[in-house]
């Protein structure tokens, strides 16, 4: 992975000095702001901004770097992929309704943004791999899980997606973000099924656990083709996610309406 990123300007606007963003594509993306609870749609202005309480856009000094953007079985949710060559993987991210939907919330999603936040392991190694956050180490990562990340065969339960583009949130003295923006090719089919956000270094490389955790609402968000969000997260279980080559242990995130 590289922590490299292409975001849009349609829906990324930078609140204050804390973070950085430019774009290549015509996805749109939002801030996620509480720790709890759904926030107002127009308050989202960041998708990688961080919560107030874990103060992950109050650093000093922000950077960040930009590189471009670019099946229907009942779910399924183990198995593993790859090769004993492959150096990265994914945190696998499960989606359903909330108890209190009474309809389908994920009608009409044409995009979804999904950010997590970085927990030391990999947010040291990154801070000590640059190569791997700009460059061309990192950009042949993304390239590569760019296709794989809708794709990998461990998951026939994966939402039909494209990954439009990365986004990264990096601030000093703060946990980074990193932010995936999936295409969705069939809104029919996300209810139940997961997204794989990535690529991050597994353990070997990594040297240590490498972990993302979900922090807020807004960390998981669907929009229509033109406008603002319509739905994000209700609640979350197992909210912090390792990095591995199997879809198991997944975050769960019940999503309701905006």
């Amino acid at each position: 992975m590289t922590l490299i990123t292409a975001c849009n300007p349609g829906k990324n606007d930078t609140e204050d000095g804390s973070s950085t963003s430019s774009s290549t594509s015509s996805a749109s993306t939002a801030d996620p702001t509480g720790s709890t609870g759904a926030t107002d749609p127009t308050d989202a202005i960041d998708p990688t901004e961080s919560t107030e309480s874990t103060e992950s856009t109050d650093g000093n000094d922000p950077t960040s770097t930009t590189t471009s953007s670019s099946s229907e079985p009942p779910p399924d949710t183990t198995g593993t992929t790859g090769s004993e060559a492959d150096e990265f993987g994914f945190v696998c991210v499960e989606l359903a309704k909330a108890e209190s939907e009474e309809s389908d919330p994920f009608a009409g999603t044409d995009t979804i943004y999904l950010t997590l936040e970085l927990e030391p392991c990999l947010n040291d190694f990154y801070q000590s791999h640059p190569e791997y956050v700009d460059g061309p180490e990192g950009l042949a990562v993304l390239d590569e899980w760019r296709a794989r990340l809708c794709s990998e065969a461990v998951a026939p339960g994966l939402v039909s997606c494209e990954v439009d583009h990365f986004e990264t949130n990096m601030s000093e003295g703060v946990p980074i973000q990193f932010t995936v923006a999936y295409k969705v090719l069939d809104a029919a089919q996300i209810d139940g099924r997961m997204l794989l956000w990535g690529p991050a270094p597994l353990a070997e490389l990594a040297g240590c656990e490498p972990k993302a955790k979900l922090t807020t609402p807004v960390s998981v968000q669907g929009f229509p083709e033109n406008g603002g969000p319509l739905w994000s997260a209700q609640s979350w279980e197992n909210p912090v996610g390792l990095v591995k080559s199997e879809a198991d242990g997944c975050i769960k995130v019940h999503v309701a309406k905006k």
